[in-house]
């Protein structure tokens, strides 16, 4: 989705209202994260351009994205719902006017909203997830898989080698 500074001229205000679906299927992007796709976003929000140089999004994301299971690597639909809120100037903006913000200057005064909705999802990734019971976690002599909701005490089945390497620091 892209909006021009001339749309934001035109639009009474100066703000501009979204409310689109969109889907992000397997590409060049995707091929470095855990996500798959994301065949459905659902984008609403609004620009607002504050008349001279900088634009505000205000955006809420809602949808499906597809991840590996971590144990079988079959593909699991996980729910989105997140925000972003980016600036975007066009023209450019001098560090020390920045006032500890990340102000994104663009181009051909043109602002495309893709790589923020694009990177919001991908914060909302699991790290891991299966959908495993626990019973059927991978286990073989003397190892097992355990979850991060695994009762406590199994932490105290750490092989002493590990434990004993987590105590190993360096001297400064």
């Amino acid at each position: 989705m892209k909006f021009t500074k001339k749309e934001f001229l035109m639009a009474p205000l100066g703000k501009i209202s979204i409310d689109e679906w969109i889907s992000i299927e397997e590409n060049d992007l995707l091929h470095h994260t855990q996500v798959k796709s994301i065949p459905k976003i659902h984008v609403t929000g609004d620009l607002q351009y504050d008349g001279s140089t900088l634009v505000y999004s205000n955006l809420e994301l809602e949808g499906v994205m597809i991840v590996p299971d971590s144990i079988t690597l079959e593909d699991l639909e996980v729910d989105f719902d997140t925000e972003s809120h980016e600036t975007y100037s066009f023209v450019p903006i001098k560090a020390e006017d920045r006032q500890d913000e990340d102000i994104i200057v663009v181009k051909h005064d043109t602002i495309d909203i893709n790589p923020e909705v694009f990177q919001a999802v991908l914060y909302e990734a699991p790290m891991s997830i299966t959908r495993l019971p626990r019973d059927q976690y991978p286990k073989g002599d003397g190892w097992q898989v355990i979850s991060d909701q695994d009762p406590k005490d199994q932490e105290k089945k750490i092989d002493p080698r590990w434990e004993k390497l987590s105590e190993f620091k360096l001297d400064d």
